[in-house]
């Protein structure tokens, strides 16, 4: 019985030891939020947050030694934070850079594909943000957090319609009828429309559905096609810093 209490109590101590390091050092780094967290911060707060639960539990680890592990761990997000912040090359290895997945309304593929994001997680992000056609987007860029910025063709600029008096009309929604070179059927039965129509839309305009990354129809049958292997020219840049 004596032995429980014992191994209780020793426990016990050791978890609410635990507690405080990771509040001190939490404090030390400074609060952020999680889409302001680096992938080396994501990796620290994992691997202290293991030597902390080790710490409580493994008795025969003496207690100090699992501190001065997440203190070094600590020092080394504050350690790359500081590089990040004085050198440019830093700031690439240890926060990344924003890249741009849309280019004067085209879709960069390659950048896509760069950073593992696919066609679907791109939609869904610029639904969020509100866009559902693509033609209204000049610029679209991936930030080191994770998010996307927009930047819509000047026609599309964000304004206060009551302000200037103009009457406004309700925009139908957006299918998408090809997702990398693939016929989304049902969509396309929603749409009112077959593969005949699809087929005959897309040979038109010279290309080969295959061929297409991206195609989306809208209630007034406006179509928006997006090409695979789409490239920045070699004068523009892929990057923001």
């Amino acid at each position: 019985m004596n032995n429980f209490l014992d191994a209780s109590f020793l426990v016990i101590w050791r978890t609410i030891l635990s507690v405080v390091v990771i509040f001190i050092l939490a404090k030390i780094t400074g609060p952020r939020q999680i889409t302001q967290l680096t992938f080396l911060d994501y990796i620290v707060g994992i691997t202290i947050g293991s030597i902390a639960a080790e710490m409580a539990i493994d008795t025969q680890i003496p207690w100090y030694l699992p501190i001065i592990a997440m203190a070094l761990y600590t020092f080394m997000t504050i350690l790359s934070a500081f590089i990040a912040d004085k050198s440019i090359q830093g700031r690439k290895i240890f926060t990344g850079i924003p890249i741009i997945l849309i280019n004067k309304g085209k879709i960069i593929e390659e950048n896509l594909k760069k950073y593992n994001y696919d066609i679907n997680d791109l939609l869904t992000q610029l639904r969020v943000k509100g866009y559902f056609d693509l033609s209204n987007i000049e610029y679209a860029i991936l930030e080191t957090t994770g998010d996307i910025s927009v930047l819509p063709k000047e026609n599309y600029r964000p304004t206060i319609l009551k302000d200037i008096s103009v009457p406004t009309t309700q925009s139908g929604l957006f299918a998408n009828v090809i997702i990398d070179g693939n016929i989304m059927e049902a969509n396309l039965r929603n749409m009112k429309k077959d593969r005949k129509w699809l087929d005959n839309e897309v040979s038109s305009r010279g290309y080969k559905i295959k061929d297409v990354i991206l195609m989306t129809l809208d209630s007034e049958d406006n179509i928006n096609i997006q090409l695979k292997n789409q490239k920045i020219k070699d004068d523009e840049d892929n990057y923001f810093l």
